[in-house]
C-alpha cells in the first residue's frame, strides 16, 4: 500500500512539515516513537537534500531533528529543550492562507 500526498502551494509545503515535524516531536516526548523512528519518517539526510534548496529553512529544522540521537547521547539533559526550541522554529513556519482552494491532496494506491 502506499500513501502519496500532494501540496501545490510552497507556504502550504512548509505549514505541512512544520505541523508533521511538531506531531513527530510530540510522539517522541509521549515516548509513543524513538528518536530512531523519527529518522525513517522525517529526520534524515535524504529528505534535506529534497528541500533544502527550495526550503531552507525547513531544511535546517529538519537537520536539528537529525541532531536529536546526538543530543540524547551527548547531553540528554538538553533534549527536551532542543525538542522545544525546533517546535518554536517549526511554528514560525506555520502559514496557512485560507483561499478556498484545496492545496492538501491525499492518494492511497494498493
Amino acid at each position: 500500500m502506499k500513501l502519496s500526498i500532494e501540496i501545490d502551494n510552497s507556504s502550504y509545503i512548509k505549514s505541512f512539515l512544520s505541523i508533521l515535524t511538531i506531531g513527530i516531536l510530540e510522539c517522541i516526548e509521549n515516548e509513543n516513537i524513538s528518536i530512531d523512528d523519527s529518522m525513517g519518517l522525517l529526520f534524515s539526510p535524504y529528505v534535506m537534500e529534497v528541500i533544502e534548496k527550495e526550503f531552507p529553512k525547513i531544511e535546517e529544522i529538519i537537520h536539528l531533528g537529525t541532531e536529536l540521537d546526538n543530543v540524547k547521547r551527548i547531553i540528554p539533559n538538553s533534549l527536551k529543550s532542543s525538542m522545544g526550541d525546533i517546535k518554536r522554529k517549526c511554528s514560525e513556519q506555520i502559514m496557512l492562507e485560507y483561499d478556498n482552494d484545496r492545496h492538501v491532496k491525499y492518494r492511497i494506491e494498493r
